[in-house]
């Protein structure tokens, strides 16, 4: 009997054989006493409604359309019955309890290794919170996010439980999603992640860049030259400075200015190759500022799709500065580390920085082509024995002869 499937022993219950029946429950008596008991969060309630929900699936068994769906159709009723039970106490049917019990909508209940009861306290506020939300929908949104999110049930689960098309479950999952979001966005705005809200967006231009000097042994030891990209704020007569490293920072002054190299350097060769497969930079958001660390996006278009790329602001200057594009900053982040030009100061950035950086690199590439001019000339004057001696110690180098 015990190696009947779930259609056999439908058929036989259906037929009055109630030892058929009781392999049923028993097969699947955990089943639904475990969803019971994320429903109430009471290891004695959700027994008992687990038996009331097996006593009703015995009597309306001959409701069942498919066998093979016993298991989520007896789902259904215990859904039903833990409903019917909390609606009759008149309990909030999302609860602190159930979700301290298992009911959970972020992928990890606590993202802290370390608790502290002050942490403990505000991720449970947060999810008493959430819990509200979702009781607030109405009920057929709040039961397809219960069933899809919570008892993880699949779709074609969820399709035989409630007896409505796939089509239609989805329909409703994703307005259940876009109705909880909306709630959420607009009654409950401080426990969205700062990084996923809508952020006011402010244009800025490069003022200037700078490039800093260590004076002594003790101020930056270990990261030698710097320079500052100087964002400006034209209407709210603020700028933003950003360290940022050597390399990017010419980088960034070489498109801002008319100097060029015989060959592509890296910023360039990004762009070009962006260019190369249809991709095409739109915008640049410097979007967050975590422990001193700015973060930016690249936003980019390659065909009808748009993409957000994480990059360093650096890397996503530069690339704003070689595409022309619009470079803009967050409020927030302005309003946390911005400078406010005094109202004394008149006129627009004169941009000196840049000019004195292009000056040093026009220099160093003097010096640089010189070097190579004579290293090549003394190549060249070497004897032939001479130089093959050097091809062969370069050999042997190589090789480890």
């Amino acid at each position: 009997m015990e190696e009947r499937t779930d259609i056999e022993l439908v058929a036989l219950a259906r037929n009055g054989d109630k030892d058929a029946f009781g392999l049923l429950a028993q097969r699947y008596q955990m089943v639904a006493r475990r969803f019971a008991m994320r429903l109430v969060a009471n290891e004695d309630s959700a027994q008992e409604l687990a038996q009331e929900a097996m006593l009703q699936a015995y009597l309306s068994l001959d409701r069942l359309r498919d066998p093979t769906r016993f298991k989520s159709w007896l789902c259904g009723i215990v859904l039903n019955v833990c409903r019917s039970r909390l609606r009759d106490q008149k309990i909030a049917f999302f609860s602190l309890e159930a979700i301290m019990h298992g009911l959970q909508f972020f992928p990890a209940p606590f993202s802290t290794p370390v608790l502290t009861p002050e942490k403990i306290a505000e991720e449970r506020e947060q999810y008493q919170t959430v819990l509200n939300a979702v009781n607030a929908l109405s009920p057929s949104d709040r039961d397809i996010i219960l069933l899809f999110y919570y008892a993880q049930l699949s779709l074609p689960e969820i399709v035989s439980m409630m007896n409505i098309p796939a089509g239609t479950v989805k329909v409703r999952l994703h307005r259940a999603r876009q109705r909880l979001k909306t709630v959420l966005e607009e009654h409950y705005p401080e426990i969205i992640p700062r990084e996923k809200r809508r952020k006011k967006m402010i244009k800025v231009t490069i003022a200037d860049v700078v490039k800093v000097e260590p004076k002594d042994e003790e101020v930056l030891p270990y990261y030698g030259p710097h320079h500052v990209i100087v964002l400006y704020d034209e209407a709210g007569r603020r700028l933003l400075p950003i360290w940022i490293g050597a390399f990017e920072g010419e980088a960034i002054v070489a498109g801002l200015s008319d100097f060029a190299t015989p060959r592509p350097l890296t910023h360039n060769f990004y762009s070009s190759l962006l260019q190369a497969v249809n991709a095409r930079v739109e915008e640049v958001h410097i979007v967050a500022l975590k422990k001193a660390t700015f973060y930016a996006v690249v936003k980019m278009r390659c065909g009808k799709k748009t993409s957000e790329v994480d990059a360093r602001p650096s890397d996503a200057i530069a690339l704003a500065v070689l595409n022309d594009v619009p470079i803009f900053v967050a409020e927030d982040v302005l309003e946390a580390t911005g400078v406010a030009i005094p109202k004394a100061v008149k006129g627009s950035p004169t941009r000196q920085g840049v000019e004195k950086i292009i000056k040093g690199m026009e220099e160093r590439w003097r010096q640089y082509q010189a070097q190579l001019s004579q290293q090549i000339k003394r190549f060249q004057e070497l004897s032939k024995e001479e130089t093959a001696k050097r091809h062969e110690a370069f050999i042997a180098s190589i090789f480890g002869e």
